[in-house]
């Protein structure tokens, strides 16, 4: 595969009427582009203005090509004019009274060149002031108006490309081939909505629109149309949506929508009278009426609607071609309207009647365009779940609000809800089940256990917040040494098989995401393709951390205080969260029991869970040495206490809320770096102050947020030195409750798996997985893009500064890297 040597050429189409006092800065603009000048064409429309405008042009620049029109033909014909004289691969938009950003059409460009399914990239349009929002991306209500994102709010937002119904005409660019392909805009809108419109009809033929805020103008406003009148303005949005409406919708759909809209069309126009209509209906007293005056904008209205419907016969041709060719469905693009129930008007009478039309013709139901979400876990569905499957499960649970959730388990599944479908996976399942799904989430080995996941072109997030590689370290490690090694680099290579699939990945905590993003550039996940989408590579690895139920716990049983043999109300009682797993460390805290037992006889230790839910996972050594210690120490049954079993999920509160402190300690290596030991959240939810070994995430949280004490790993003396501390420094203890009490809702399911939440509404594959970057970044005779007196001049250089070994260094490392080659080839 060769790469382009040169830019492709753009045609920039400027439509001005009467707009002399602001094509200096335009003009002006265009040609201080950060783009090859000989690479650009500038075209400009004149509908015939009187200002002088044209005489300016012919004068100040000879460059632009200009085509002076006799009459105004309007906006939208202007451009197809423009389009049709453009001799470039590219057709560029710009209003008259925009100033284009050195960088504007050279970031859209390189969107449009790497990318061959995206069509047309909408610009970031900014205030005059450069800091307000005039278009951020498309929005659309369904009875056709559109809206620009963001609207006169400030610009913070990220540089992050994504999928939009529509580009603003006011600074697009397009494929100029594609463009006059599929009609272009409508030469009937005159202006407005004629980019909501060609948009949605790009959507429709299969091309994607993408909003690119890298590349970005500035708008002044100099208002065109207000010479003609606010009537003659409204006239144009209310009949251009209805057409926009017309076209566009399928038959099932327009079936429930046109009549609402025309409705809604109607209601906009009474709402602007001055005066309300008189009584019409007949009574005793009616005597036949005189002549009613309504307002222009009243009448605009009734005149959008008129010509609607003269105009049905041609309206039906151009529909009949848009159906006839769409290969996406509704249902697809319903999801990029983003403001489907957006009134737009004020008043109560009017907001009765949206309501009133959006519940009659059923318009939530019919227009909910819910993705199709497929959740794949190897863990437990039941009763008693351990942290992959409550994680599972509480996706599941979020994502039905907005989505049709399928959670599918390798393993029992115990539990059922309305919510959301629970299915036992196998392999036909699987497949059955990627045949009609929009997104898909896995965690663990699922895509080894069903390699048809990589296989499919559906969108993947890859659920990384728990890293097996490094816990399988800490696993095997009295495992023979051979059979170490081996399953080892089984793990690493089932894992980056995930890392190379994935359109999403997610992991949880900040730390975690630099080790993961050390991985991912190790596999050239991290390219110009993934780096020019978002640079803060935020769209391709985000975090997603566990989170707490939005509702508190609620104690049902009494379970531990005066149940268990040993525990007593008045204890101090320290509770031990999650199950006992290798790469824990029980025995130095159950050593600290020991040492506080023998001055304070109250200080007591619970662990819930010592046996694991799920039989695929191995039983743990830690458990039975743990046991072990307690019984040499004399402390098991008087201080020290076992769950024979696990603890069911919808019952931890109850033993959550009868203790004190919660408990968590590990050993300092890899796995402790990198973990985020997901049951310490269950103590934040139950308010508990925490005791935790330094190291993890969680262990720095309650640090900086002063939710209890850390110690260093394996010092039985410190730790037993804190549970003093906590339980007689009254002050300290209420401390950390009210901090774990303020932090806690900041840390809900909700928040934390916002990430996940916001990529099911607008699922895609990542952008170094499809199209051209998926071919460049598997190429290995990547072509030299630059002259080779360019290389050799760089080499005469290197030789003059550095001599003869620099300028061997350099040809080497260009070898490698521009050619491919590696060490020892």
């Amino acid at each position: 595969m060769r790469a382009p040597r040169r830019w492709p050429k753009v045609s920039v189409v400027v439509v001005n009427l009467n707009g002399k006092a602001y094509l200096e800065r335009c003009l002006a603009s265009l040609r201080g582009l950060d783009y090859p000048q000989d690479r650009l064409e500038v075209i400009l429309i004149d509908n015939a203005s009187t200002d002088g405008s044209v005489e300016y042009v012919k004068e100040q620049w000879s460059r632009v090509r200009l085509v002076r029109n006799r009459h105004n033909t309007g906006f939208s014909p202007a451009v197809n004019q423009g389009a049709k004289l453009a001799m470039g691969d590219y057709l560029a938009l710009i209003n008259n009274d925009a100033e284009a950003d050195p960088r504007w059409l050279r970031e859209a460009v390189v969107v449009l060149e790497m990318h061959d399914r995206i069509a047309c990239v909408g610009s970031k349009i900014l205030g005059e002031d450069r800091r307000s929002i005039d278009y951020a991306g498309g929005q659309m209500a369904f009875y056709g108006h559109g809206y620009a994102r963001n609207h006169s709010q400030a610009d913070d937002e990220r540089p992050i490309h994504r999928p939009t119904l529509f580009a603003s005409g006011g600074a697009m660019v397009v494929r100029a081939e594609l463009f006059r392909a599929t009609g272009g805009f409508d030469p009937d809108y005159f202006a407005f909505f004629e980019d909501v419109d060609f948009g949605w009809r790009l959507w429709l033929l299969g091309h994607e629109v993408v909003y690119v805020p890298s590349s970005k103008v500035y708008h002044r406003h100099h208002g065109t149309i207000e010479r003609f009148g606010y009537a003659r303005e409204r006239y144009l949005l209310e009949r251009n949506a209805l057409m926009t409406v017309f076209k566009n919708y399928g038959d099932e759909t327009l079936a429930s929508v046109l009549p609402a809209t025309l409705i809604l069309a109607l209601s906009r126009g009474l709402h602007d009278l001055e005066q309300p209509l008189p009584d019409y209906r007949i009574t005793d007293d009616a005597t036949p009426m005189g002549n009613v005056e309504i307002s222009a904008v009243t009448g605009a209205h009734l005149a959008a609607i008129r010509d609607f419907m003269r105009d049905l016969d041609r309206l039906r041709a151009k529909r009949k071609w848009v159906q006839a060719r769409r290969v996406r469905p509704d249902q697809t693009v319903l999801r990029l309207f983003e403001e489907t129930f957006r009134p737009n008007v004020d008043g109560q009478e009017y907001l009765e009647t949206f309501q009133a039309l959006v519940a009659t013709f059923d318009l939530r139901a019919k227009l909910h365009a819910p993705n199709r979400v497929l959740i794949i876990t190897e863990d437990t569905i039941g009763e008693k779940m351990a942290g992959p499957a409550i994680r599972s499960w509480e996706m599941a649970k979020l994502l039905a609000r907005e989505h049709d959730v399928t959670l599918a388990s390798t393993q029992h599944i115990g539990l059922s809800t309305d919510r959301f479908r629970t299915v036992q996976a196998s392999s036909g399942l699987i497949t059955a089940l990627l045949r009609e799904t929009d997104v898909v989430i896995f965690q663990g080995f699922a895509m080894h256990s069903f390699p048809q996941i990589g296989e499919c072109d559906v969108p993947v997030i890859v659920d990384i917040y728990d890293p097996f590689h490094l816990e399988a370290l800490t696993l095997r490690k009295g495992d023979p040494p051979v059979e170490r090694f081996i399953l080892s680099r089984s793990d690493v290579q089932v894992l980056n098989a995930q890392l190379e699939r994935g359109d999403f990945l997610v992991c949880a905590s900040e730390k975690q995401r630099d080790f993961w993003l050390g991985q991912l550039s190790g596999l050239q996940r991290i390219n110009p393709a993934t780096y020019d989408h978002d640079e803060s590579l935020r769209s391709l690895l985000g975090v997603a951390p566990f989170g707490l139920p939005d509702e508190p716990p609620v104690k049902v049983d009494k379970v531990l205080r005066g149940v268990v043999p040993g525990i007593d109300e008045a204890d101090f009682l320290l509770l031990w969260g999650g199950g006992i797993y290798n790469w824990f460390d029980p025995l130095t805290l159950i050593r600290a029991i020991g040492e506080v037992a023998a001055e304070y006889a109250d200080v007591k230790l619970f662990f819930m869970g010592s046996g694991h839910p799920n039989p695929a996972v191995p039983k743990m050594k830690m458990v039975g040495e743990a046991y072990q210690l307690a019984e040499q120490l004399g402390l098991l049954g008087t201080h020290v206490f076992f769950n024979p079993g696990w603890v069911p999920y919808e019952r931890r509160a109850d033993y959550l809320l009868e203790a004190d402190v919660g408990v968590s300690t590990h050993f300092e290596h890899i796995e402790t770096a990198f973990s985020y030991r997901t049951r310490i959240l269950d103590y934040l939810w139950a308010g508990l102050p925490i005791l935790a070994t330094e190291g993890d995430s969680l262990s720095r949280m309650v640090t900086t947020h002063g939710l209890g004490l850390v110690v260093p790993p394996e010092d039985a003396s410190a730790l037993a030195a804190a549970i003093k501390r906590l339980r007689n420094d009254r002050d300290l203890f209420a401390t950390c409750k009210t901090n774990v009490e303020q932090l806690a809702p900041e840390m809900t399911w909700e928040r934390s798996l916002a990430p996940i939440v916001e990529f099911c509404r607008y699922p895609r594959r990542a952008p170094d997985r499809v199209g051209k970057p998926l071919r460049y970044v598997s190429v290995d005779d990547v072509v030299l893009t630059k002259t080779p007196w360019h290389y050799t001049k760089r080499v005469v250089h290197y030789y003059r500064s550095g001599g003869r070994k620099l300028a061997l260094l350099h040809m080497r490392n260009f070898m490698r890297t521009r050619l491919g080659k590696r060490s020892g080839d």
